[in-house]
């Protein structure tokens, strides 16, 4: 009798183990899912970010080579060269047109008088890698 108890409860205890690290699991996804969009709508909402989108938006042979309409999708915050800190953003926005995609580099700093201020902005353009330069305009 003592030995079918024991079997019971330890069938108890590791569905119950089984139920709570199921459901464990499912809230740190959410919760690192969650955080993700956070990070990427933080990035986004910067001026660094929309001034670069929008130079791109407004350069004719950047449009006309990516296509229209241009779509951007989540950076990928793997990459080693996204860097952002209060005096400097270096970031790379993946981009999406109708003909082709590519990767927008942007290197902006923050003067105290003026805010985030575009230094560079160039298109790389996949599958051949070919740049093309946004800012500064020559």
């Amino acid at each position: 009798m003592g030995s079918f108890r024991w079997h019971l409860n330890s069938m108890v205890n590791s569905e119950l183990l089984k139920k709570v690290a199921i459901c464990g699991a499912a809230i740190s996804c959410l919760g690192a899912a969650f955080f993700h969009h956070r990070i990427q709508a933080t990035i986004a909402s910067q001026d660094y970010y929309k001034k670069s989108v929008q130079a791109l938006r407004s350069h004719q042979l950047a449009s006309d080579v990516i296509g229209k309409p241009i779509r951007i999708p989540y950076l990928n915050l793997a990459r080693k060269d996204i860097k952002v800190d209060h005096r400097a953003a270096q970031v790379v926005i993946p981009v999406r047109g109708s003909k082709t995609s590519g990767n927008l580099f942007s290197f902006a700093t923050r003067k105290e008088s003026e805010g985030w201020v575009l230094e560079r902005v160039e298109l790389e353009v996949c599958p051949e890698h070919q740049r093309i330069k946004i800012l500064p305009e020559d």
